[in-house]
């Protein structure tokens, strides 16, 4: 077991200084009672813990860690304040918080063959302890070991790594449900309830769902992110604009994303910055569950540090160059890709040889236009200076469109784009 807590890698307020985010923290550190975190992580352990100094931040939460003699650890993670520009009301932060802890219920009812926190606490917006303490939080079992992007990619840790990494997935996809959205409630006796998605809210979006179908999920997705988009123009480029338009056009005009449920549970964020490795590899923990939900196979996609963003053909220009200046890096992605989804087609005969069959195949829906077109749309306006490319192979993905006929339809979106505010779903 590695030495290292979590607490050693955590900058508290290094790299926060941006828009409001040290604002929220400094108004969050103003109003925490810290001592009430620690009477509740001690009356939870039954044992005294220290908390530490340095704490870890992100967009919606401030973590802690509680630390007893004995070498347990807990995370105490506190709601930060809402961002100022935020359209979510004090009902949608509260459901976003529920859905999690719902899911945090159900993953410990009925799910063993994954390593997940333990969710010892949750207080409420106006709990008594959360008005005690100041905000809302949680206590969350803590694991010594290091997440797994901060851990050297080689093919050979890739290959230690991706079989446990897809067979989690997998597992997590043989529970399936009618609907797209979020567990909002659990109880054994009832089981999980599908409510709206928990991710929308964050977005002033309560209504978002239920879905019953993946067209009606994505068109409202894909709509969702162009508004955004088009209300933050200043921050957005053309392009992106642009690109997102055309998502959405695909979503609405195409069959592509023409299916029904059951559609089977995802971590939707299931990537190297949320996997917990110990020192020989091994995945001990799954955690930020906050945005899981039923969703559509299409969602699975190729992630990070290996996505699919160019066509085939550009690929395989690039992998028969070595004088190419991404020679390499495509070399190494190309092979893990590979790997990831033989990984997968692996991790589903297994299930099924042990009476745990999916009702899909993440391993062909991986080699599908749907897989890669909703893959292409999560990187919009999240690589500078790519958005025409990945435009472009959205258009030939989409519409199977390249050359002169793909520059028309570019047009012809682009003048679309124009009337986006009188789109209807």
């Amino acid at each position: 077991m590695p030495s290292q807590r979590p607490s050693e890698r955590w900058t508290s307020y290094e790299d926060w200084d941006y828009g409001t985010m040290k604002q929220r923290l400094e108004s969050l550190m103003a109003s925490l009672d810290k001592a009430a975190l620690v009477d509740h992580v001690e009356a939870v352990l039954g044992s005294s813990v220290s908390m530490s100094e340095p704490f870890s931040a992100g967009q919606y939460w401030c973590c802690f860690e509680c630390f007893a003699l004995d070498g347990r650890l807990v995370i105490a993670r506190v709601r930060l304040p809402r961002h100022p520009d935020s359209k979510a009301s004090d009902h949608d932060e509260a459901y976003i918080m529920q859905c999690e802890a719902a899911t945090m219920a159900f993953l410990r009812h009925s799910v063993t063959a994954i390593p997940f926190p333990t969710m010892y606490a949750y207080e409420a917006p106006g709990s008594a302890r959360a008005a005690k303490a100041g905000a809302p939080y949680m206590l969350i079992e803590g694991f010594y070991g290091n997440l797994l992007q901060d851990v050297d990619h080689s093919l050979e840790t890739q290959d230690r790594i991706l079989g446990q990494w897809t067979l989690f997935q997998a597992q997590l996809a043989t529970f399936t449900f009618p609907q797209i959205g979020s567990i909002s409630h659990f109880s054994e006796d009832s089981g999980p309830v599908i409510g709206p998605v928990a991710a929308a809210a964050s977005d002033g979006l309560p209504n978002f769902g239920p879905f019953s179908s993946a067209k009606e999920y994505l068109s409202a997705v894909a709509k969702a992110r162009l508004d955004r988009a088009i209300n933050n123009n200043k921050d957005t480029t053309h392009l992106t604009r642009l690109g997102l338009f055309t998502f959405h056009d695909i979503v609405r005009s195409t069959d592509i994303f023409n299916h029904d449920g059951p559609f089977p549970l995802n971590h939707m964020d299931m990537g190297i910055q949320n996997l917990l490795v110990n020192d020989t590899l091994t995945i001990i923990a799954v955690i930020d569950w906050e945005m899981a939900q039923s969703a559509p196979w299409a969602v699975f996609y190729y992630p990070m540090p290996f996505p699919l963003l160019m066509a085939d053909e550009r690929i395989a220009e690039i992998l028969a160059d070595a004088t190419h200046g991404a020679h390499r890096n495509t070399v190494k992605q190309h092979k893990t890709r590979d790997m990831y989804r033989a990984k997968f087609a692996g991790a589903e005969k297994a299930l099924a040889e042990g009476g745990r069959p999916l009702l899909g195949s993440i391993a062909a829906v991986l080699a599908q236009e749907s897989s890669r077109i909703y893959g292409i749309a999560e990187k919009i306006g999240v690589f500078d200076g790519m958005e025409e490319m990945l435009t472009r192979e959205l258009v030939r993905l989409g519409y199977g469109l390249e050359g002169e006929a793909a520059d028309r339809k570019l047009e012809e979106l682009e003048y679309g784009k124009r009337g986006v505010q009188d789109i209807t779903m």
